[in-house]
């Protein structure tokens, strides 16, 4: 299982092929897997920084393409009140502990899964991706971007 994460212009909304080339300051730049631009595009829109947008799936059992641990992440600039998006879809959670030495703040939302491939017709992982990816972005759409952007900044004063 292969992901392709790259550079990615949340300004131009475009991949940046070579970082020292691009027009944009690099403050504008995420480290994105190609099937989470349109969660990258929609939280920036609303003004909340993705930093990180990635997707990975491990294989975990004894028999070949059965049994998976699957992640979906968006590492986000700062924390932003739990109030702001609303309670999120099924199996995604806001993740803000402090897990290291250093105890520097985790700002992430993310989906885990345990997932069986049963082998059903058009069952696959990029499939199952494909279908938690679109579903955030689904729920991302029912948020008005311009008051999501009011409350953060209120929530900045």
């Amino acid at each position: 299982m292969e992901t392709n994460s790259r550079l990615y212009c949340m300004e131009c909304r475009q991949f940046v092929p070579v970082r020292d080339v691009h027009d944009c300051p690099s403050e504008y730049f995420a480290a994105v897997d190609r099937e989470m631009v349109g969660i990258v595009d929609r939280l920036y829109k609303m003004g909340i920084t993705p930093m990180i947008a990635v997707w990975s799936a491990i294989d975990m059992g004894d028999i070949k393409d059965c049994e998976y641990l699957l992640t979906v992440k968006v590492d986000i600039e700062r924390r932003i009140s739990e109030a702001v998006l609303g309670e999120l879809p099924s199996g995604w959670k806001y993740h803000w502990e402090t897990v290291t030495a250093d105890m520097s703040e985790l700002h992430m939302i993310a989906y885990v899964e345990h997932w069986y491939n049963f082998g059903f017709d058009g069952e696959s992982v990029e499939n199952r991706i494909g279908e938690l990816i679109k579903e955030f972005e689904a729920f991302l759409d029912t948020r008005d971007s311009e008051a999501v952007k009011a409350l953060l900044l209120l929530m900045e004063v």
